[in-house]
């Protein structure tokens, strides 16, 4: 239903025009509520214009007391320059901000002149107290590779440091290796909270760091000179919105975040640059006439990352009922080659299911069909792809937050080897990815502006489909672990019920991806019934299926019964029976809520995260996408087991109790 669109669009779109506004994006150091950024936003919304697409300049106060939803508008920054030189043993440059705007910690204060300063390194990263019980940081510059603001806390806070000199880098296998990037710099950036003692610092190659702690651990003096001129100030946080009216109140949102330091050219000038060629591609043929106005608005933005979402959408929140579904572009433009990435797309969370899905990857296998055997049509693609399950850590993640309910897959590529690095530049970028990204998106956008009640069955029968591919090959995974040589029978019946659970959740998330149809075709009961039905005996009789196969599987083993599994009774921890509701719209932002904790607490949420292993969230990004009011913590840690194959029910509980300390969460009777 979306091909004749596609087909169009895919002529229309231009990669090197999308590389052209990359190419000029890259040029821009664009910190979230800077002037770089904004001269970003200012840049797309003249080229909107050139194409006839009404775009406007969203600010908002960013002082660094102000909030939207949990998300605080830090104050804008602005860097006029940068030095540091060795200057003992040797004399020599070792960063410049005219090179290379990465050259400094985003967000340092001023050093108000030069400074000069003996440098030390604490032992491992800096991040502990007993880092520090070998050497004297007082008045001194820290060589350190840890996070900056754990290491400016113990360093600068508490021991009297001057700043911080970071020579850290990522390290990925096997996509990035150790000692690849040792001549690029990692972006590394302050997020400065309400009342926090500010600080300045540096970084480095890895290469140059290591030449340093080789000084230093041959007992040599070593020392630097400086400075920063850098200030931060009540300023505004800006986004770019450019919008393709329709005719009715409704909308469709395509957003691509646009910051991040100079040159972040796939990080994310590419999503900001298949955004507006995707707009242009969508208004020419509009204008033309070969694609009908759509009956829903299409909003596009550019936005920094989520702090300007929060912004943009509190900023209009009693519109958020009337935005039917999202798409999110980040880092879609790279050089597979080069980089190492797999075009990627990832789903909503189930925790707010959503037909997009399915349309989504519809869209995206039509973009597969490049390649064709003889006398054959085409069916294969020429780049690497993937269709995976919900993953945070950008706009989409706040869309797509069962508090907001906006439907928002995400398109990334990923891993990409020079992510968050001085060597993210314009030459990994590729038009072919850009083009490829631009027709996915806008054909995307376009067909859910007019989609309705016509539309409906065949988006149903997409998202049944696709779940009955996922329930064959949910069986046959079941099957696989239970098909060894010597199978265990308490083993084989663990798996058998693990199957039945895993069919009812997944059923019932279907049934709601096919229930939210109705978000843009309320007449699709007729329909969508059915559909339901349809699925649950479908489910039932692979259930069935299997468990024959399993039962046959053991007989040839000579096992003549399987018996009833009976699960290890496990005492819950105290706690897991209290019921959590978040007190705020939208996921956490937590960093500036952590900081309004005492020391004590911090150091503890500190200590559990490192107990249990636990970075970027962990499983409580899923969780709180459940915590509605009305689940136990460990219902949750149930259902975020089902929807990722694991949990951790202990840590929710414990970090559900710092999370009403933090004032973001209250527990309610049911």
């Amino acid at each position: 239903m979306f091909k004749e669109a596609y087909k169009k669009l895919e002529k229309e779109v231009s990669g090197p025009i999308a590389l052209g506004h990359v190419a000029e994006i890259a040029k821009h150091h664009r910190i979230q509520a800077s002037p770089g950024i904004r001269d970003a936003c200012n840049y797309a919304i003249q080229e909107f214009k050139k194409y006839g697409i009404d775009a406007k300049l969203h600010s908002y106060p960013a002082n660094g007391e102000d909030y939207d939803w949990t998300s605080l508008r830090f104050k804008e920054w602005s860097c006029k320059d940068a030095w540091l030189k060795l200057v003992e043993p040797d004399e020599k440059y070792i960063a410049r901000f005219g090179e290379e705007k990465i050259h400094v910690i985003q967000r340092s204060i001023s050093t108000n002149g030069v400074i000069e300063a003996e440098v030390v390194a604490p032992v491992n990263k800096g991040e502990e107290p007993e880092d520090y019980e070998a050497i004297d940081v007082t008045g001194k510059l820290v060589l350190m590779n840890g996070d900056v603001h754990r290491v400016h806390e113990l360093a600068v806070v508490e021991r009297g440091a001057l700043g911080l000199i970071f020579d850290g880098m990522f390290v990925r296998p096997p996509n990035l290796l150790e000692g690849e990037l040792d001549d690029a710099l990692k972006y590394t950036s302050y997020w400065w909270n309400p009342g926090e003692q500010l600080g300045y610092g540096w970084v480095l190659t890895p290469r140059t760091g290591r030449e340093l702690r080789k000084l230093l651990g041959e007992g040599k003096t070593v020392k630097v000179k400086g400075m920063i001129d850098a200030k931060l100030y009540d300023g505004y946080l800006d986004n770019a919105v450019a919008t393709i009216p329709g005719e009715t109140d409704e909308e469709v949102v395509l957003i691509g975040h646009i910051c991040h330091p100079q040159p972040s050219a796939n990080d994310n000038a590419s999503g900001s640059g298949a955004v507006m060629e995707a707009a242009r591609a969508l208004n020419k043929l509009i204008k033309e006439g070969s694609l009908a106005k759509p009956k829903r608005t299409i909003r596009f933005t550019l936005v920094p990352e989520m702090s300007g979402t929060y912004s943009y959408l509190v900023e209009r929140e009693d519109d958020i009922p009337r935005m039917v579904a999202a798409l999110n572009l980040d880092m879609v433009g790279e050089d597979q080659d080069q980089t190492g990435s797999v075009l990627t797309v990832h789903k909503t969370p189930d925790s707010l299911p959503s037909y997009v899905n399915a349309v989504m990857e519809a869209i995206f296998e039509e973009s597969q069909k490049e390649i064709a055997a003889f006398g054959s049509e085409p069916k294969t693609a020429s780049f690497r792809h993937a269709v995976e399950e919900f993953s945070s850590g950008s706009d989409h993640y706040i869309y797509s937050d069962p508090t907001v309910g906006i439907g928002c897959p995400m398109m990334i590529q990923w891993p990409d080897k020079f992510y968050h690095t001085s060597a993210d530049t314009i030459d990994k970028v590729s038009p072919d990815s850009l083009a490829k990204v631009a027709t996915i998106a806008a054909t995307y956008v376009y067909f859910l502006a007019n989609a309705g009640d016509l539309e409906a069955p065949w988006i149903a029968s997409q998202v049944i489909s696709r779940e009955k591919q996922g329930i064959i090959k949910l069986v046959q995974e079941t099957l696989d672990k239970c098909a060894t040589p010597k199978m265990d029978p308490h083993e084989v019946d663990k798996h058998r019920d693990w199957l039945r659970d895993k069919l009812e959740y997944d059923v019932e998330v279907a049934a709601e991806a096919m229930r939210s149809i109705k978000r843009i075709a309320p007449n699709s009961d007729d329909v969508i019934g059915p559909f339901i039905s349809e699925l649950m005996t479908y489910a039932d009789e692979e259930y069935d299926h299997a468990v024959k196969m399993l039962e046959a599987l053991a007989e040839k083993q000579g096992i003549t019964e399987l018996p009833d599994y009976e699960p290890k009774e496990v005492e819950e921890p105290d706690g897991a029976d209290r019921v959590p509701e978040k007190l705020y719209r939208g996921p956490v932002a937590s960093r500036p809520w952590l900081f309004k904790l005492g020391r004590e607490d911090r150091d503890a949420v500190r200590a559990l995260n490192k107990k249990h292993g636990v970075s970027y969230g962990g499983p409580m990004t899923l969780a709180l996408y459940w915590a509605d009011g009305s689940r136990s913590i460990g219902e949750i840690s149930r259902l975020v087991e089902l929807e990722s194959g694991s949990t951790n029910l202990a840590y929710m509980v414990e970090y559900f109790g710092f999370m009403e300390k933090m004032g973001l969460v209250k527990f309610v009777d049911r």
